[in-house]
């Protein structure tokens, strides 16, 4: 894709995401185009996501230097950059303070899949266990290893990230991923949980969907355009 189309692209991504309560005061998405080794990525913490539009994004080196764009850089940004770099699949990489998957970054519990569509984590959701702000190209690093190849890491009283190779996939991961924390602490309410095993994940789901994460992008999008614009705070579930 075109840099224009992508910053278009990631900007109507922040507006879903806003949405849907995975981004709020805190929390940012990019995207990378490894030809010219840029990094798109949204504004930080303050900016109006529920707003966000093409020519809000920023555009930065992987070394963190802002090249184009005037809105406030996301104290966070090694998080991006260091994925981008060090995964040829990283084209799209999330980090969001997200509500029910941030429970699991709390408790003494790992997140298991335990939907249909969190399959797709038959590898499991790793912990960083440090807390802290990944602000330094070295905390980014040490996020890189814990990570490993996996979609998706939470980060210790703190989040998750989530890593595709689009920006669709980006989406779908994490609506995915938040969908699968969020059930599993309503369900837990009525028992114990019986999770999908390795074998039953791989079986359920194969290869990873692209086709259905880019219907899901346009479904949202489909939302997105006829939302009353309320952002949630990313403080809490969205109501």
């Amino acid at each position: 894709m075109k840099e224009d189309a992508v910053r278009e692209k990631l900007a109507t991504c922040t507006r879903i995401f806003a949405m849907q309560g995975l981004l709020g005061m805190f929390g940012h998405i990019s995207a990378f185009l490894p030809e010219s080794g840029r990094v798109v990525i949204c504004p930080g913490a303050g900016a109006d996501k529920a707003k966000a539009r093409a020519e809000d994004m920023l555009v930065l080196d992987l070394n963190g230097h802002v090249l184009e764009g005037m809105g406030s850089l996301p104290r966070e940004w090694p998080i991006h950059t260091e994925l981008h770099r060090s995964r040829a699949d990283a084209l799209a990489v999330a980090h969001c303070h997200a509500h029910y998957s941030t429970l699991f970054a709390i408790a003494s519990r790992p997140l298991h899949p335990v939907t249909m569509s969190g399959a797709i984590f038959a590898d499991g959701v790793p912990l960083y266990r440090a807390a802290e702000f990944i602000d330094t190209p070295e905390h980014g690093r040490r996020l890189v290893e814990v990570i490993g190849n996996r979609r998706a890491v939470l980060l210790r009283c703190h989040g998750f990230v989530s890593v595709a190779s689009s920006i669709e996939g980006m989406l779908h991961t994490s609506l995915v991923l938040e969908d699968n924390a969020r059930k599993s602490v309503e369900a837990l309410q009525l028992g114990d949980l019986h999770p999908l095993s390795r074998d039953e994940c791989v079986r359920i789901e194969p290869t990873y969907p692209e086709a259905r994460a880019k219907t899901h992008f346009t479904y949202m999008a489909i939302q997105e355009a006829r939302w009353d614009r309320q952002p949630a705070t990313g403080l809490g579930p969205p109501v």
